[in-house]
């Protein structure tokens, strides 16, 4: 539902307490109201949501190789890389004012709230356990009571995920809601039916995360809530902004570009995937992802090296504009899902069939004309029928659907960075030998966290190479 947003600044102090206990509440003055309404705090924590992909994005695409940054020796080769923006983002503007709207929604008998609440609670809390593995959530949001919280490890955080979601399918089912979403719900108006899609979305992205562990397992669950799952791009799970609430990546990557301030530009590794270099179709996708400022052919930044291509992320493109939507999940991402989950299991026809549906739901989503998708979905390279259909492809075309989105680093790490399967994948320019040949799989913690929680910090720091629990 493409409603404008409107962004309800909150400054009450107890709110602004960090999710692992590092901002205290004692400087809380007693002359503000100690609550706030259901429906302020409900549009705040969805835009923080919406930034907070923004934040993860930014960083980690350069790892999936979305983008690249403009300047060489930083995080894009794999230099010391803490992300501490993200950090404060999903626990101090998300996760703590959703703690507090999960509270004062059952206080008020209005589970619809709470249900839509525990939603985004999932969703801020995968973005930081697959940024950052072991990370605090059950013994977080305690203010002053405990300012050094535990951290869970990630299996136990998974599990927090899941139930979260089960618990809010409960909750979105209740008949009686004292106070019930409108307007205050940015997304999807109040429609708690989409709501529930959207949670049984995230149940099926997170079961193929873990097909790793348990492969047919995992598959088969995730096709269990695709069943149930969002089931056309009119559900997607969006934040639409507007002139004056504008679009992160407008704000930070394409507007800078105009007065020479560059930062990160689509890499070489997307364009080549799709310009031809890699595959013998063209995609007609290109031209709404990236700006090549008209150029008669499209070249991407080389990953570690700093610039070197002539594409950029402007404000002319479909993701970066000043009133796109940030993407968060998807129909496209669910026929990908479901391609893979079948493929895992050994349905190549249902496989076949939902790699198809995703890009024609990806390109339908970007107004690619009817003739172009006729023409690039039929073409041998892509149209290679059931019998034919690899994980590459799967993995390939989802790759492009979840540009600008958190998503492609976890399925990057999945597979482990194999070439095989995203063709052309390798370490970046003046690679930091510190990681002795391996490729980043996770951040390590901000250090204003390790300095003021370093007891519970401490045990698990773990080397940007090492895996994540469900890579192993």
């Amino acid at each position: 539902m493409k409603n404008s947003i409107k962004i309800f600044h909150l400054s009450l102090c107890f709110i602004l307490m960090s999710g692992c206990g590092s901002y205290l509440d004692e400087n809380i003055d007693p002359y503000r109201a100690q609550t706030i309404s259901l429906d302020a705090l409900l549009p705040t924590t969805i835009d923080a949501t919406s930034n907070n992909h923004y934040l993860v994005a930014v960083t980690t695409g350069m790892f999936s190789q979305h983008l690249a940054s403009y300047f060489a020796g930083g995080s894009d080769s794999y230099q010391e890389t803490r992300m501490p923006t993200a950090w404060t983002g999903i626990y101090l503007s998300a996760l703590s004012n959703l703690d507090i709207l999960v509270e004062q929604a059952q206080q008020q008998e209005s589970p619809h709230y709470a249900g839509i609440a525990k939603i985004l609670q999932a969703m801020n809390l995968c973005l930081a356990t697959d940024v950052w593995g072991d990370v605090p959530f059950s013994d977080a949001f305690q203010g002053a009571k405990d300012v050094t919280p535990s951290f869970d490890d990630q299996s136990d955080v998974y599990t927090a995920i899941n139930t979260l979601l089960d618990e809010s399918i409960a909750l979105l089912q209740h008949t009686n809601s004292l106070f019930k979403p409108a307007a205050d719900d940015l997304v999807y108006g109040g429609n708690v039916s989409k709501w529930i899609k959207l949670a049984y979305s995230l149940k099926a992205r997170f079961a193929i995360h873990e097909t790793k562990k348990d492969p047919t397992t995992s598959a088969q669950d995730a096709l269990n809530a695709l069943a149930l799952a969002i089931n056309a791009n009119a559900d997607d799970f969006q934040l639409v902004y507007n002139s004056v609430n504008r679009n992160p990546w407008f704000n930070n990557v394409a507007s800078p570009l105009t007065t020479g301030n560059f930062t990160v530009g689509p890499s070489e590794q997307l364009i080549n995937l799709m310009n031809g270099t890699y595959y013998t179709a063209v995609d007609p996708r290109l031209s709404k992802l990236v700006d090549n400022q008209g150029a008669a052919m499209y070249s991407g930044n080389v990953n570690g090296q700093g610039g070197g291509g002539n594409s950029r992320l402007s404000a002319n493109t479909w993701y970066a504009g000043q009133l796109s939507p940030m993407l968060m999940v998807t129909f496209a991402e669910m026929k990908f899902i479901e391609a893979e989950a079948h493929f895992i299991v050994g349905n190549k026809l249902g496989a076949y069939n939902a790699y198809l549906a995703g890009i024609n739901a990806h390109m339908q989503k970007l107004g690619v004309a009817a003739s172009a998708i006729t023409t690039y979905t039929t073409s041998p390279s892509v149209a290679v029928g059931s019998g034919n259909i690899t994980l590459e492809l799967i993995m390939k075309e989802k790759y492009i659907a979840t540009f600008l989105n958190p998503e492609a680093w976890v399925d990057v790490r999945r597979h482990a960075y194999n070439e095989n399967i995203y063709r052309g994948m390798s370490k970046p320019v003046n690679y930091n030998e510190a990681l002795g040949g391996e490729f980043i799989r996770r951040c390590l913690y901000p250090n204003e966290e390790i300095t003021r929680n370093a007891a519970e910090v401490t045990p698990h720091v773990k080397l940007m190479q090492e895996k994540m629990w469900w890579e192993q």
